[in-house]
C-alpha cells in the first residue's frame, strides 16, 4: 500500500483524521488542506507534519480502513459454529461495516486510483475482505455444511453481491434497515437461483 503518513501517527489524531473521509467524500481532491483542518480539528501546520499532501491522507484513510475491516472480517471468520454460520457472519459484519464508515466508502469509489495503485488496492481488498471469505466458505466446504464446487469464483460473486448491496445502502436508501439488506443477499446466496429439481420438472409436465 502507499505510505500515507511520513511519520507515526499518534492514536488521537488518526481518529480526527478519520473525520476527513466526510469531507473527501464531498468535495474529492478540490478539498483543501484548511478544509481538513475544520472537519479534523487539527492545525494545518500539524496536518503538513504527517502528511505531505492531501494524496497521502487519502491513502491513509484507505489503508487504516482496510485494517480495522481485516480485524473485523477476520474475527467473524475464526468465530465459532459451521462454515455456512461463519460465512453468514462474515456478510452481515461486512454490511454493517459499510453501513458504518459510509464517507469512506463513498470517497473511495469517487478518488479510488488517487488513494493508491489498484493494484495495491486489490492486494489490501484481498486481504481484508476476500481472505476472511475464502476462510469460511472453506470452512464450510469441509465441514459439509456449504456446497461450492468453486471457491474462488463464489467468493468474488459473494463480495461483488455484499459490495453492490453495500453502495446501494449508502446512496439509495441509508435509512434502510442493513441487516434487512444482509437478510437479502444471504437468501439468495444460500438458497440459489435456480426453482428446486422437482418443481422444474413439473414445469416440463405441465401443458
Amino acid at each position: 500500500m502507499t505510505a500515507s503518513a511520513v511519520r507515526p501517527l499518534p492514536d488521537d489524531l488518526a481518529h480526527k483524521v478519520s473525520l476527513a473521509a466526510e469531507v473527501f467524500a464531498e468535495r474529492g481532491l478540490d478539498a483543501r488542506i484548511d478544509d481538513v483542518a475544520k472537519a479534523t480539528g487539527i492545525p494545518r501546520a500539524t496536518l503538513y507534519y504527517y502528511f505531505p499532501g492531501k494524496e497521502h491522507i487519502l491513502a491513509h484513510l484507505l489503508s487504516s480502513t482496510l485494517v480495522e475491516m481485516a480485524e473485523r472480517l477476520g474475527a467473524a471468520a475464526a468465530a465459532e459454529g459451521s462454515g455456512r454460520q461463519r460465512l453468514e457472519a462474515v456478510v452481515r459484519e461486512h454490511l454493517r461495516f459499510i453501513a458504518e464508515h459510509g464517507p469512506t466508502y463513498r470517497l473511495l469509489f469517487a478518488e479510488l486510483g488517487k488513494a493508491a495503485s489498484l493494484v495495491d488496492i486489490a492486494a489490501g481488498v484481498d486481504r481484508s475482505i476476500m481472505a476472511p471469505l475464502r476462510t469460511a466458505m472453506r470452512a464450510g466446504v469441509d465441514d459439509a455444511s456449504l456446497h461450492v464446487d468453486d471457491v474462488p469464483a463464489a467468493v468474488s460473486v459473494l463480495y461483488g453481491a455484499v459490495l453492490v448491496a453495500g453502495m446501494q445502502h449508502l446512496l439509495l436508501d441509508g435509512d434502510g434497515d442493513i441487516d434487512a439488506r444482509a437478510d437479502g443477499v444471504l437468501s439468495v446466496v444460500m438458497s440459489g437461483l435456480a426453482a428446486p429439481t422437482n418443481q422444474r420438472n413439473q414445469n416440463r409436465s405441465d401443458p
